[in-house]
């Protein structure tokens, strides 16, 4: 097996930490609402699909086709726009199916009002979370290891085995005479400043960021006593509106489906996401958060 260079070995741990934060923020994307009754209608595997198509594209389509029945699909605005800057046709398409249809011959999804994919303000998000984690993970190794050793030409390998050695963890013994650490090492000091505390304050405040663009209620209780009513007044109201942009376009589809197709299909908030509105109601100012169902309501 090659032996894996330092270099490589950084840029695996940082292309690793950014997916491990993109995926994590995916995760909870995915799982705000819940289709009920879109499985059993469509195919096992329908309702992850739709909100997998809302999350990477923004748009999705519902459609009863001749052969295979209803179906949930990508959709891709085709031929012209109409006076409202809606597609006169959409090219519905997954994995083995493709077919142009006409805009009134299906339901067309959208993610939100600007049709925009989740994905695109949480690639952003996952960035600043990686650049900050990689920032602790730096800070702490200069913790570990504030010293840059100092040799001549000679003997750098000898030097590079010591540094590894030292920022291993592992006791390091030299015996051989021709070795001189008097006069061939010396070690300069750093003196790196610790700032794990702060970075870590940061990383948290992206994180809540990210969660009230998805709606969720994330407040920092060690902060919150801090801020006036007008602050978290405004910070819940924030996350009202997002977590609606998201149910808005989503309920209007449902509604479209079942009047079409004379289906009986609905959307909820995740009960998870609902239990987390519910033990913050002294914090977020709705109206109504949900009914024993789990349906989402605004009387805004």
């Amino acid at each position: 097996m090659a032996k894996i260079g330092q270099n490589d070995l950084s840029m695996i741990i940082n292309n690793t930490t950014y997916i491990d934060y993109l995926d994590r923020l995916k995760l909870i994307a995915m799982s705000l609402f819940e289709w009920k009754g879109l499985d059993e209608i469509a195919g096992y595997g329908a309702s992850r699909f739709m909100e997998l198509a809302l999350y990477e594209d923004g748009r999705a389509c519902f459609l009863k086709d001749d052969t295979k029945g209803y179906m949930v699909l990508r959709a891709n605005p085709d031929d012209k726009f109409n006076i409202y800057e809606l597609p006169n046709k959409v090219m519905a398409w997954s994995l083995g199916y493709k077919k142009t249809i006409d805009f009134d011959n299906c339901v067309y999804v959208m993610n939100n009002l600007l049709t925009k994919p989740t994905v695109a303000t949480l690639q952003l998000m996952a960035y600043r979370l990686y650049e900050t984690e990689r920032t602790i993970d730096v800070n702490l190794i200069a913790q570990k290891t504030p010293v840059l050793i100092e040799g001549d030409t000679k003997t750098i390998l000898t030097l590079k085995n010591v540094y590894m050695q030292y920022s291993g963890n592992t006791p390091f013994i030299f015996g051989s005479k021709q070795f001189d650490i008097s006069n061939k090492l010396n070690v300069l000091k750093t003196d790196a400043p610790y700032l794990i505390d702060k970075l870590e304050l940061h990383k948290h405040e992206i994180w809540n960021e990210c969660m009230t663009f998805l709606g969720i209620n994330n407040a920092n209780t060690d902060k919150k006593e801090r801020l006036i009513t007008d602050e978290v007044d405004s910070n819940n109201d924030l996350i009202n509106y997002y977590l609606n942009c998201f149910y808005k376009t989503r309920k209007e589809a449902c509604d479209l489906i079942n009047k079409k197709y004379n289906l009986d299909i609905s959307i909820e908030l995740n009960k998870d996401v609902i239990k987390l509105l519910n033990e913050n109601k002294d914090l977020l100012n709705l109206n109504e958060v949900g009914d024993n169902n789990g349906t989402l309501y605004n009387n805004d």
